[in-house]
């Protein structure tokens, strides 16, 4: 995927986005809704911002660490800033559109797209694995989105295989020499399977699989006080299970940044198991969904701009004449 078809995908997910919030108000009852909005307690808004750059902190602790095992040091700004640039691209299917992170790295200090990429694929399983994590207690406990967990958890242990099997390996390499163009890539997906392996070690996996339990953990927190903001009660363990399945759900549905199956579990599950009306639990979706997603692409948009002042990317980085495509393998731009 190149620059400009990033660039219009950006522009289509915000599209959809606000098709969404705007879906959400007329469903849950428009006049509620915006009853509730309009009651809104702003003094919490600060609180749910804290938590959000709460797990973006732990996050980006994770994503050093993935660094580290490539045996990549970037500056810590330069690093921070093209982990938050990649805010931006968390609304393309799967958060795939992230692998733009591996572009910046390029452009700055030279590492192959195929050697970073599969960070993001890293992240991704991990963030399922903690996912995963917060919701079994309430699956388990409550019988309710057991089908959304049984189906993450076969996602993970089936990927985890494919990338742990030589076989697996030798064979993907020998259909990609059978289709032509396709066959001319086997080298850069042999530096991809090496990286992906060398990030997800066994050994490894615990302390991956906890930061990301508790990165995620932030905004479950978080959306105890979206709903106090709207004067509803909800009890921690109750929003955990709510927050982490909800987003697990929008995961697994791969449609950019989960739009439309997170907010619509979010609202159902406020509804039906935490009791909230429909007013508060619209209203209460679309704050923190606000707070988490759409605050992180606002402040993905600031760091791109600051690495594009510091590093002059230009055209390379929105597309453009002369702009550099992704899949390329050379080293920096000149």
């Amino acid at each position: 995927m190149g620059a400009p078809r990033l660039k219009r995908t950006l522009w289509l997910s915000t599209g959809a986005g606000l098709l969404v919030m705007a879906a959400l108000v007329l469903l849950a009852d428009a006049g509620e809704t915006l009853r509730a909005l309009g009651g809104m307690n702003l003094a919490w808004l600060p609180l749910l911002l804290v938590f959000s750059v709460a797990n973006y902190i732990t996050r980006f602790g994770k994503w050093e660490y993935f660094l580290r095992l490539l045996g990549l040091r970037l500056r810590t700004a330069d690093s921070l800033g093209i982990f938050v640039g990649g805010f931006v691209f968390s609304i393309t299917p799967g958060k795939l559109g992230e692998v733009f992170k591996s572009f910046l790295v390029r452009e700055i200090d030279g590492a192959p797209i195929s050697r970073t990429a599969p960070v993001v694929f890293a992240e991704r399983f991990t963030d399922l694995g903690g996912l995963l994590i917060l919701a079994s207690a309430g699956v388990i406990g409550s019988r309710q989105g057991g089908f959304a967990w049984i189906a993450g958890l076969a996602l993970l242990v089936l990927l985890f295989a494919l990338i742990s099997s030589r076989r697996v390996e030798d064979l993907v390499l020998r259909l990609l020499a059978r289709l032509g163009p396709l066959g001319r890539r086997a080298d850069a997906m042999v530096r991809a399977l090496e990286s992906a392996r060398a990030l997800l070690r066994p050994r490894d996996l615990p302390a991956l699989l906890a930061l990301s339990t508790v990165s995620w953990f932030w905004e479950c927190w978080a959306l105890v006080f979206a709903a106090r903001a709207f004067g509803a009660e909800l009890a921690l363990g109750e929003a955990v299970f709510i927050y982490s399945l909800a987003t697990l759900a929008g995961a697994l549905a791969f449609l950019p940044g989960g739009l439309g199956v997170t907010e619509g579990s979010l609202a159902l599950l406020l509804v039906g198991r935490a009791g909230l009306e429909r007013g508060v639990a619209a209203a209460s979706t679309m704050v923190i969904r606000a707070a988490t997603l759409w605050f992180a692409v606002a402040i993905g948009v600031v760091a791109l701009a600051w690495l594009d002042r510091r590093w002059h990317l230009g055209a390379r980085l929105w597309g453009g004449p002369g702009s550099a495509p992704l899949e390329t393998e050379e080293g920096r731009s000149p």
